[in-house]
């Protein structure tokens, strides 16, 4: 699911190298942002997209599945898997 939003850059602040950005959408909070200023070759579209609140808008409407208090548990991370250095290519000097 997208959300369809509008933006408003509100403050630019060059020497911070910042902005605020203010995005709506119907129905759901309206959000200040402060993001980054595109830099040269860098579309300002590209950096507003990023800064979208759009899976901040998606979390809020989401349906909650509470847990019972007093659930408890153990998380066990994966073991992290370190490559094995590939085989050297045999050379032939002939």
């Amino acid at each position: 699911m997208d959300i369809e939003y509008t933006f408003e850059i509100v403050k630019v602040d060059a020497a911070a190298r910042c902005m605020e950005v203010v995005y709506s959408a119907v129905g759901h909070p309206t959000m200040h942002i402060g993001t980054r200023i595109p830099v040269e070759g860098e579309s300002l579209e590209d950096v507003i997209k990023s800064y979208a609140p759009v899976p901040l808008w998606l979390d809020l409407i989401a349906v909650l599945s509470p847990p019972a208090v007093g659930t408890k548990g153990v998380i066990v991370p994966e073991p992290i898997v370190e490559p094995t250095p590939e085989e050297p290519i045999p050379t032939t000097i002939v």
